[in-house]
């Protein structure tokens, strides 16, 4: 009995390594741009969907996958997120055409958007209520963290073998990662065949139906959607605008881009510490990340900043609207209208994200060629935040009322 009230940690963990992988298929795009949109002759907008139609697939099905993983299970669905990802990685690896590439993109897309809205209900599951905003904000820096892996690896597996054998390398770590998630959640599957009576004997319409008449799962789909769209769009160009602007090596400008994109751990980590311990407000660490991201991504192209300032001024980007990923995910259970529709309000803010994530670098890509340079579009860069701040204005008297509710 005592173990049964404990976390389950090791389950906990391996649901968040299967975000990390899965977010690797993000981060492996970003050093390859220069040398894909090169062998490849693609336009800059081509090559930013390289990059963003790996989440057109959640930017539409978000919240229907998520009511998947609530009426069939979210190991299984985990473990179907996984293969398509494994299908699309290798594919794009062994076929050198744009046309495929971009297909496979979109495969792996349904392999991330399954894997986002099932690991978190398995986290849920796994851990004791106390630890859920913790665990939450854990599982919040799989992004980051895989991005932040690869993008650290890539330049040296450039170097070696190129593009498509950067695509093999994850497909090989895809299938170990399998084989060792089935033996890790193994011992949970006879668990869930005893709730299997429990399912609904169908898409739970009447849920959808209940989540979606409350106005938070909306506000913090909206605002992930904006911070999204900015910060994968800055993470995805940010090595070829060093490179232009810098005049760095693929290698330099890649190592410099990691690091941009693993310090927003940190936000990630803290939001959860300051949720629990700290008994901060979910909306004030939203809005605290979108006046950050209003002060510092315009200064980043601006040409009135000298470039000494630049890498810092990213990092303080990164770091700082960490915040708000593990914010806007706690928020996930607490705006579900019953436990069973917690998934679906999980798919709900991940389709937020992944509508941000698809938009993001083919309009930065469009701006660049427009405007004709980095700099002449940093003006642009304050009409998400501002945007946002008034979303957290409303997602704050909705929290409350919630609250008085209960």
């Amino acid at each position: 009995m005592t173990q049964e009230k404990n976390s389950k940690w090791p389950t906990i963990l391996i649901a968040v390594a299967a975000g990390v992988i899965t977010a690797m298929q993000v981060g492996k795009v970003p050093p390859a741009l220069p040398v894909i949109a090169e062998d490849l002759e693609l336009s800059r907008v081509t090559a930013g969907l390289v990059a963003s139609l790996f989440f057109v697939f959640g930017a539409i099905f978000g919240v229907a996958v998520g009511g998947l993983a609530d009426r069939f299970g979210e190991r299984r669905l985990l473990f179907v997120g996984l293969a398509f990802l494994l299908l699309g990685t290798l594919i794009g690896g062994l076929i050198v055409d744009s046309g495929v590439l971009l297909a496979t993109r979109v495969l792996e897309g349904v392999g991330y958007i399954a894997v986002t809205v099932s690991a978190p209900k398995i986290i849920f599951g796994a851990a004791k209520p106390a630890d859920v905003p913790v665990a939450i904000a854990i599982w919040s820096t799989f992004m980051p963290l895989g991005m932040a892996i690869i993008m650290v690896v890539s330049p040296w597996l450039l170097d070696g073998i190129g593009w498509q054998g950067v695509w093999l390398v994850n497909a090989g770590v895809l299938a170990v990662f399998i084989a060792v998630a089935a033996v890790g959640l193994a011992e949970r599957k006879h668990a869930k065949r005893g709730q299997g009576a429990k399912a609904p004997p169908a898409f739970d319409w009447p849920g959808a139906k209940a989540l979606m008449a409350r106005p938070g799962p909306w506000l913090l789909g909206f605002i992930f959607t904006l911070y999204a769209l900015q910060w994968f769009a800055v993470m995805t160009w940010l090595p070829t605008f060093l490179i232009e602007t810098q005049q760095r090596s693929l290698t330099n400008a890649s190592l410099f881009a990691a690091l941009v994109v693993f310090v927003n751990v940190a936000g990630n980590l803290a939001a959860g510490w300051l949720m629990v311990r700290g008994g901060l407000p979910r909306w004030l660490l939203i809005g605290f990340s979108l006046a950050v991201m209003a002060a510092t991504v315009p200064l980043i192209f601006s040409a009135g900043v000298g470039a000494d300032a630049k890498i810092p001024l990213a990092i303080a980007f990164s770091a700082m609207t960490g915040l708000l990923p593990a914010a806007c995910l706690a928020g996930a259970p607490v705006h579900a209208p019953s436990p069973a529709q917690f998934a679906m309000s999980n798919g709900f803010i991940i389709q937020g994200a992944t509508i941000g994530s698809l938009l993001g670098p083919p309009i930065m890509g469009a701006l660049t060629s427009s405007f004709g340079s980095w700099e002449n579009f940093w003006w642009v860069m304050l009409i998400g935040p501002a945007i946002g701040l008034v979303l957290v204005a409303r997602l704050r008297s909705a929290e409350r009322r919630l609250a008085g509710a209960t």
